[in-house]
């Protein structure tokens, strides 16, 4: 069976660390892959938040995922703080990549890479945009965390 890879790009943009409650697990008494997707669209919202924006408006426009891949590296359980950073790659004039490093905040062990695809839309035009250059700036100046 092929392996997905993935390679996180310096530098981390900006990190977020969420508790994993009870509820976030499966069967298997261990986080569930739905649950990371949630956590990892947590951690990309509030990089729009911290920089005063939201994924539905970015100077009038939105954003649209176009992929996503995960990788896991290590069960997760109830209890354990994850540290989600966020760093982006392969940027063009609509979109780009936004990478995931998903870690234990407590022992540094890494949990996942993961990675979405976004491009920009005007929702009343109904098609893809140029990037907001407010939202590039944050992406290609690496400003971390406000």
């Amino acid at each position: 069976m092929a392996r997905l890879r993935l390679d996180y790009p310096e530098p981390t943009i900006f990190t977020h660390e969420v508790p994993v409650r009870i509820t976030d697990l499966n069967y298997g008494q261990h986080l569930g892959h739905d649950t990371l997707v949630s956590i990892l669209h947590e951690a990309r919202a509030r990089l729009f938040r911290a920089h005063d924006m939201e994924e539905g408006d970015v100077d009038g426009r939105g954003v649209i995922l176009v992929d996503l891949a995960v990788t896991y590296r290590a069960q997760v359980f109830y209890g354990q703080v994850l540290r989600i950073e966020i760093g982006a790659g392969d940027i063009t004039s609509r979109g780009c990549d936004l990478f995931y490093r998903v870690t234990d905040r407590d022992d540094g062990a890494l949990v996942a890479l993961a990675k979405t695809g976004i491009v920009f839309f005007d929702y009343d035009a109904g098609h893809i945009v140029g990037m907001p250059d407010r939202f590039r700036a944050v992406i290609e100046n690496g400003r971390g965390n406000p």
